[in-house]
């Protein structure tokens, strides 16, 4: 049905979805910066940092 080139395991996009997630922070923080300045930017990476540090704590 399927032919010969079957696959019965799903390719690990991890990795790849770790490193967008890297860009489009970037992206995003510096759209911050660019339209509400360098104070706002820093705000918005120390908020998401520590949301980063309080699902870290929960997950072990």
């Amino acid at each position: 049905m399927f032919g010969p080139h079957r696959q019965n395991v799903a390719p690990d996009y991890t990795p790849a979805c770790i490193a967008m997630f890297g860009v489009n922070l970037v992206w995003m923080l510096f759209l911050v910066w660019a339209i509400w300045g360098l104070i706002a930017a820093g705000l918005a990476g120390w908020i998401v940092h520590k949301l980063i540090d309080r699902i870290d704590v929960r997950t072990r």
